[in-house]
């Protein structure tokens, strides 16, 4: 990620003011480094607005995390109460020597069904299972567990306690890797909530210094405007900063991902874009941009 750069800005006095050319020609460069930036991450600032649409699907992702995180624990609750004898013994006796011996019958697998049915009712019915994975129970428990269970599973002969041991400690696994992505998710939701208050407020200051032509304006209304756009730009390079230290400190959740990019390139996949925070951002930076070079040049011409 590349780092970003806060613009410096002109000072800007009544007496000693740049000229049109030398203000447009200095944010000219600042203006190629974001965009640079911007061309770096793979955003597209054609008027879209992501930060609604992010919420969204954080909301989305949370439902569906919980209600896997709560199959799971279902799917390992039914497994505790599956009986793993593993062989049935009959008595017999020896007629030679009169010895106890214990025959061993063939093991019966209702026990492994018992699991697999269990697997099916919760693990494969949550509501968007089809829709998202569509895996068979083998290929499912595979994918959650290893291939070594999803054996036992569907090709074994008994249920063991070894074996159930082994399937309770994975179904645990898999529902706490849910349940710390979940706490991961309302931490981006909040960032999500806290960067829309603030860009908000931004655009609406945007709106408010736009609602009049620059040219109705006394040089100190421009002059307010252009220290109220230096606030604007301050407020929005301290939120792309910190969310920047964000996605830098985030770990991805307990092996679910490799990395937090892959987190957030899945979370955000609906998207045209992985860091929506960041995009929105770097758009409303660019429009305080065009209206500080706007108001320096009407400010230079009232010189």
């Amino acid at each position: 990620m590349t780092r970003y750069y806060s613009q410096r800005s002109p000072k800007l006095e009544p007496e000693v003011a740049c000229s049109g050319i030398e203000c447009t020609l200095a944010g000219a460069v600042d203006l190629l480094l974001l965009l640079l930036w911007i061309g770096l991450l793979g955003i597209v600032i054609a008027g879209l607005l992501y930060l609604p649409r992010a919420r969204e699907t954080c909301d989305e992702e949370r439902a569906r995390t919980h209600e896997e995180a709560e199959a799971f624990d279902r799917f390992a609750r039914r497994v505790s109460r599956v009986d793993a004898t593993p062989m049935q013994a009959v008595q017999t006796q020896r007629a030679a020597t009169g010895a106890v011996t214990a025959v061993a019958h063939p093991p019966d697998d209702r026990h492994l069904r018992e699991i697999r049915d269990a697997y099916r009712d919760t693990v494969m019915s949550v509501g968007h299972y089809e829709d998202e994975y569509g895996d068979p129970l083998a290929a499912s428990v595979t994918e959650e567990f290893d291939r070594d269970v999803a054996a036992a599973l569907t090709d074994g002969r008994q249920l063991t306690p070894q074996v159930k041991r082994v399937v309770l400690d994975c179904a645990f696994e898999a529902r706490d890797r849910r349940e710390e992505f979940l706490e991961s998710l309302t931490q981006e939701t909040n960032a999500l909530t806290d960067a829309q208050d603030t860009l908000a407020d931004v655009d609406a200051a945007l709106d408010e210094l736009n609602d009049r032509p620059l040219l109705d304006r006394s040089y100190d209304e421009l002059e307010d405007a252009w220290y109220r756009l230096r606030e604007l730009r301050t407020s929005v390079e301290a939120l792309l900063e910190e969310r920047q230290a964000t996605l830098h400190g985030t770990e991805a959740s307990n092996g679910r991902f490799t990395d937090s990019w892959t987190m957030y390139a899945y979370l955000y996949s609906p998207l045209s874009t992985s860091h929506p925070v960041l995009a929105e951002g770097a758009r409303l930076l660019e429009e305080v941009t065009t209206a500080e070079h706007r108001v320096a040049d009407s400010l230079s011409r009232r010189v």
